[in-house]
């Protein structure tokens, strides 16, 4: 499996993954749950990509996974605007 194409509606997996654990991490998980949930997700994300790269997902599924992985990357990156805020506020206030 070619590992540059591991994304599922044209979101990364990757990068999915580790906006996943920083909510997590937010919201207070922390130490070795973490790493637990990040291997969890890897092992559920990556076999998901590749049982729909050998066509083992019915047809009428995928569009359905697709819009999922969309909806994390969205919910994730609204996650990230607050992180981008916070940065952002200290340079605002001067």
């Amino acid at each position: 499996m070619d590992f540059s194409k591991l994304a599922i509606g044209g979101v990364a997996i990757i990068p999915l993954i580790a906006g996943l654990v920083q909510v997590s991490k937010g919201l207070g998980l922390g130490g070795y749950w973490l790493k637990v949930e990040a291997f969890i997700l890897g092992a559920i994300f990556a076999g998901l990509a590749g049982a729909m790269s050998f066509d083992l997902i019915p047809i009428l599924a995928i569009p359905w996974i697709q819009v999922a992985f969309i909806a994390l990357g969205g919910g994730v990156a609204g996650a990230a605007t607050t992180g981008l805020y916070d940065m952002i506020k200290p340079l605002l206030e001067k």
